[in-house]
């Protein structure tokens, strides 16, 4: 096998798996196929681009009883990529199966799997601490049983991490498991959490397992298949999913869409363009034969998991992904809280957990091939606002007498800005003033980050409501007085302006504190200004 990573963002990557059958592109979801019930057919999935499936090595095996294995790509007249579980999922739906762990090994060999599962104990939702460890031993257990009957090195094992919600059982379970060389890791037992919407402890999860294991493999989330989560998912480093939610959604007359699920029979029309839809409306589909109706909605569904799929890897593409979760998490309150506890692991692991923030910093790039846009409150979490934070008590390089403090406006660089270009470029090399921009963005940013990304190349609001204009006003008031100046010109402009002066007075006396009207005065006239108070302070 051969795992390639092309692009990052927070810890979302695109990269590409090989397997023995082809090639397939990550992030990826795995259609879970009846494999004795097709409902689509080969050419569906080459035109939508789905290039690796699954199906139940358990299921196929028990309804086979007293047949030979066949070749999967046979059954399934698949000829990619068909990754084979094991019939965990229905020790989670049953309590047991009728199937030994060696056994299921041995039989996903025979029937030529591309990636196998190896048959774990799924820990569940409602298990308590002492079952939910019970689990993690016996699934390493089995692991390790798993790894000396293996024959097929041809084949990419999973090696699945348990523990449920209990997170210190799924961090143990994660380090074990990472102990054992796996081509890709899964993290299981989440499905009841999706379904209850549980989306926060989901994250936290995933959160756990990942720190723990190695950084170079795949990792899969079972059970994943609403297109609502994908984004969330794969920023926090969740490679691969699987699902048979696009067919059992459909078979209920449920409607897939990256802003969460409709019934199809509260819909007048389709704002979808996929091919299932159309030309075609909600109520032609309720209409149709049965079996008509139910295919052309599975395959609206699948057509909409693969799009919300590419949609996500040119956010990676373009350095988005952020943006992108931004937009998803107003869909619904459960899926804001999701994303706020996104927000939350990013400022705790930056500031106090060195080993997950360090894989945080690492995905995210210094430079992007575009600018990031600002979108308020919620994108003062994201890692380059982070970094900026983290490096601006050591950006300026010389502490000096005065420090002269411009508006950060529209323009970027902020000292390229029309209407006070002259003003920086006069004071720019001063010995005895350093100058530092107020941008409602991004707080304090001294001359020296003026151009470094992204600074300059943030899209971001000009005006904000009376309590983020404070509180912004305050973080650029406490930056400055670290800087231990004996003197601070102030060039006051607009709302954020006069918000500045407010901090600033509380902070530094009047004789060190210089308020100039910069919506009054021209550009010379600061300037001259500005002179004259160094002059009566030399």
């Amino acid at each position: 096998m051969s795992f390639q990573v092309h692009g990052k963002d927070l810890l979302g990557r695109i990269g590409t798996i090989k397997t023995k059958s082809g090639v397939f592109a990550t992030p990826h979801m795995f259609p879970v196929l009846d494999p004795h019930h097709r409902i689509l057919r080969r050419e569906f999935f080459d035109r939508v681009g789905i290039h690796a499936v699954m199906t139940n090595a358990y299921l196929l095996k028990r309804g086979r009883q007293g047949l030979d294995p066949v070749d999967i790509h046979e059954t399934l007249d698949y000829p990619g990529t068909v990754a084979t579980d094991s019939g965990a999922y229905q020790i989670l739906e049953y309590g047991h199966v009728g199937v030994a762990p060696e056994e299921i090994v041995g039989y996903q060999e025979k029937i030529n799997t591309d990636i196998g599962v190896i048959l774990d104990v799924p820990t569940g939702f409602r298990s308590d601490p002492s079952r939910a460890r019970w689990t993690v031993d016996e699934t390493v257990r089995r692991a390790d049983r798993a790894l000396e009957m293996i024959t097929r090195r041809d084949i990419l094992w999973v090696g699945p991490v348990q523990g449920g919600v209990h997170l210190k059982e799924v961090e143990r379970s994660a380090r074990e498991m990472a102990e054992r060389d796996f081509a890709i890791y899964a993290l299981g037992s989440p499905t009841e959490l999706m379904e209850t919407q549980r989306y926060e402890v989901l994250v936290d999860m995933i959160v756990a397992a990942k720190k723990a294991l190695p950084k170079g493999k795949p990792f899969h989330l079972f059970g994943a298949g609403h297109p609502v989560l994908f984004p969330f998912l794969v920023a926090l480093g969740c490679d691969l999913f699987d699902s048979a939610a696009y067919a059992l959604y459909a078979r209920a007359g449920r409607y897939l869409t990256p802003e969460g699920t409709q019934v199809l029979g509260d819909m007048v029309e389709f704002v979808c363009t996929c091919p299932a839809c159309v030309g075609s409306s909600p109520e032609e589909f309720m209409l149709s034969q049965e079996k008509e109706g139910e295919t052309r909605l599975v395959q609206h569904n699948l057509w909409t998991c693969f799009s919300e799929l590419r949609r996500i890897r040119e956010a990676i593409r373009k350095g988005r992904l952020w943006e992108l979760l931004e937009l998803r998490s107003q869909a619904h309150p459960a899926l804001k809280e999701c994303f706020n506890r996104i927000t939350h692991y990013a400022e705790i692991l930056e500031r106090s957990t060195p080993d997950y923030a360090e894989i945080l910093e690492r995905s995210t790039p210094a430079v992007k091939p575009h600018g990031i846009f600002y979108l308020g409150p919620s994108s003062d979490s994201r890692p380059e606002k982070l970094r900026f934070v983290s490096r601006l008590p050591g950006s300026v390089g010389e502490r000096r007498n005065i420090v002269l403090v411009l508006p950060g406006r529209w323009r970027r660089p902020f000292h390229e800005d029309p209407r006070y270009e002259s003003v920086a470029k006069a004071f720019d090399d001063h010995p005895k003033v350093s100058i530092c921009f107020y941008s409602l963005t991004w707080g304090p940013v001294p001359i020296e980050l003026d151009e470094t990304f992204p600074i300059a190349q943030t899209e971001g609001p000009d005006t904000g409501d009376p309590i983020v204009l404070r509180g912004r006003a305050k973080t650029v008031s406490e930056f400055l007085q670290t800087l231990h100046p004996k003197g601070v010109i102030l060039v006051s402009d607009g709302l954020f302006g006069r918000a500045v002066k407010a901090e600033l007075s509380k902070r530094f006396t009047k004789r060190g504190l210089t308020v100039l009207n910069g919506e009054l005065l021209n550009p010379d006239a600061i300037v001259k200004s500005v002179e004259r108070k160094l002059v009566r302070n030399a």
